[in-house]
């Protein structure tokens, strides 16, 4: 192999050695992780600073996101800068590994809106339901709907086509979800909304403006069905920041999703990279991502 190659001949090369410009970025990041999981940290930035910064990021840009995130995480194990936190933070947003949310008591049912918002969104964010030892806990949805007043002017169309400036009410009607869900460690409370407003009016007789007395009132369980839907993809978000350590690592996107968790847990960006956490999964995603053993999961 071309990676193998590469350490053969990096133990030799100098900085003027053209030997160790062989081969892609992604063959350098991979001579790399070698080194580095045979504690030649030396030779590994060595390796890893012959993918320059452009070369890193098109790589990226040219990969899954949990591809790339491996592909920025190879370089930053290696001493060097890696990808740019921008670039890092929305591959993140994008991972979405497999994951299941459920309840604190085991055999409980979703709420019903859940159970429709998670049929809709759960094939794009790879979020499903699970009352038997979910990834994720969720407390109880609590869904309600609001209907608000304020006192307001707007502009309104004349008995001539004409445009006038009226006293007005305008009318709010705001669906909100919450629930408590574990993320990053702690409980916390998980908030979203959606709204549809109109405006009332009394007759204007001097602007020729008839009145106006009742607003348009949404569907009530189609505007707490879009909150509910909006609370869903706040979880997914909030979820790609901060991954779960349960998350299984069945594939990349699970083990890409773990090493992010362990860094975040942590405290230090380095942790999966040097191997910490669980030692049967640190050793099984070592082998689905082809890495050499001790090189652990190389997340940024």
């Amino acid at each position: 192999m071309l990676t193998g190659v590469l350490l053969a001949c990096a133990h030799t090369a100098t900085p003027e050695h053209p030997s160790l410009v062989s081969g892609d970025c992604a063959e350098v990041l991979r001579a790399a992780d070698h080194a580095r999981a045979r504690g030649d940290g030396e030779l590994a930035a060595q390796l890893a600073s012959r993918c320059a910064p452009d070369r890193l990021s098109a790589l990226a840009e040219a990969s899954t996101p949990a591809q790339a995130l491996l592909w920025c995480g190879r370089a930053a194990a290696a001493g060097q800068n890696g990808c740019d936190p921008t670039l890092v933070a929305q591959l993140g947003q994008r991972l979405h590994s497999r994951l299941t949310i459920g309840p604190p008591d085991e055999g409980t049912a979703p709420d019903p809106l859940l159970a429709a918002a998670l049929d809709q969104l759960g094939p794009e964010l790879n979020l499903s339901w699970s009352a038997n030892a979910p990834d994720v806990i969720v407390g109880k949805l609590t869904v309600s709907l609001d209907h608000v007043t304020t006192a307001t002017s707007t502009t309104v169309v004349d008995a001539k086509g004409g445009n006038q400036r009226v006293p007005a009410v305008q009318h709010r009607f705001a669906a909100r979800a919450e629930a408590e869900v574990g993320l990053g460690g702690k409980t916390r409370v998980l908030r979203a909304s959606e709204e549809a407003r109109d405006f009332t009016w009394d007759a204007a007789p001097n602007q020729a403006v008839a009145a106006k007395f009742e607003p348009a009132v949404p569907a009530a369980n189609d505007l707490k069905q879009r909150a509910v839907l909006a609370w869903v993809r706040a979880l997914a978000k909030g979820l790609a920041a901060a991954p779960p350590e349960t998350v299984q690592v069945s594939d990349d996107k699970g083990c890409v999703a773990y090493g992010l968790s362990l860094n975040l847990s942590s405290g230090d960006r380095g942790a999966a990279a040097s191997g910490q956490g669980d030692p049967g999964k640190i050793a099984a995603c070592e082998k689905l991502l082809g890495e050499p053993p001790g090189a652990g999961i190389p997340v940024p």
